[in-house]
């Protein structure tokens, strides 16, 4: 894989970027039997809630992670969900007797989490930020795990960190032999670490090492929106929200995302089509990490009013714009 290709596929595709985002948005499976007026199912009104009326069996209305926790392996297998045993250790604990009562008590809580938080999808921006903390310890220990491995060790003494920021450099429009020359690294060399870095994000299956590479290409961004790459990387690391305000729109952002789609389709360089929009890589990459992370963190909250317009209204614009040719994008929330 060549080093454009390794960008492209980390950061610079829109459907790249869709993917991510719906991969970190609904984690193995989202939030299941239970969600919301988004997914075609709401909780029954009832204007006047008694909490003794629902039946939480052993949970608490105040520990609202335990029972994430407990939907999240009642209800989901694989990496992040549960297994036959853990589902009988919550059934015990709980005082859970079948599946029946376990969806009776689960659609129990969440009305009552709805009266504390003050509405439904509060609840479940809730729940999206638990699971987004889940997986971010994940990362985490996959990244722990990789480096323990050697997988993270310097190459010819070169670290990732350092490739990543000549790599940054070299995107951003410096000359590469420039830049090897005055950091003293051959190109004999520099092709070695170059393949090897990338063989090493090939392998890696819990894609320790790419995120690791993300971080450090956008530590070392130049551009004009690397510092909101930068916060979003340090609130995803902390399980937070954003301090800086959004850059662009919506509107903007998604009509980023279907020109690329679309152009890409109809047989156009991805990067003419970025700088016909007035933005580089860089500034794609490092948008695409804000939003990525910013519709994850408001997605219950504006989905409905301001996500989903404008990703209608970019949609319509761009299959105007480009008669004949279906979008690749398969946005699903």
């Amino acid at each position: 894989m060549g080093f454009l290709d390794t960008i492209k596929s980390l950061f610079g595709g829109a459907k790249n970027q869709v993917q991510a985002m719906q991969q970190q948005q609904q984690p193995q499976g989202g939030h299941p039997g239970y969600q919301g007026e988004a997914q075609g199912y709401a909780p029954e009104p009832d204007p006047e809630p008694e909490q003794a009326s629902y039946d939480l069996a052993g949970f608490d209305p105040n520990d609202e992670n335990s029972f994430f926790e407990a939907v999240l392996h009642m209800e989901s297998e694989g990496q992040f969900g549960g297994t036959d045993e853990s589902r009988a250790r919550i059934m015990q604990q709980r005082g859970i007797r079948d599946r029946s009562h376990w969806h009776t008590i689960k659609d129990s809580m969440y009305h009552v989490l709805s009266q504390r938080f003050g509405s439904f999808e509060a609840v479940m921006q809730a729940e999206t930020n638990w699971r987004t903390g889940q997986m971010q310890r994940a990362m985490q220990g996959n990244v722990a795990a990789r480096a323990a491995s050697g997988e993270l060790n310097p190459v010819e003494g070169i670290s990732l960190a350092q490739w990543a920021a000549f790599n940054a450099g070299i995107v951003a429009g410096m000359d590469v032999n420039e830049l090897l020359k005055a950091n003293g690294i051959k190109d004999d060399r520099w092709q070695r670490v170059s393949a090897e870095w990338n063989a090493r994000m090939a392998r890696d299956t819990t894609f320790a090492i790419a995120t690791e590479y993300g971080a450090a290409f956008q530590k070392a961004s130049s551009g004009p929106y690397g510092n909101y790459a930068r916060e979003a990387n340090a609130a995803r690391a902390a399980n937070r929200d954003m301090t800086m305000p959004p850059p662009l729109t919506f509107d903007q952002y998604f009509e980023v995302l279907y020109a690329q789609d679309y152009g890409t389709r109809a047989g156009q360089d991805p990067q003419a089509i970025l700088k016909s929009m007035g933005l580089s890589i860089i500034d794609w990459t490092d948008l695409g990490a804000y939003y990525g992370y910013y519709i994850i963190r408001n997605h219950a909250r504006l989905f409905q009013s301001e996500i989903l317009p404008a990703m209608k209204r970019a949609e319509a614009k761009y299959a105007a714009m480009n008669p004949g040719i279906k979008s690749d994008l398969d946005i699903q929330f």
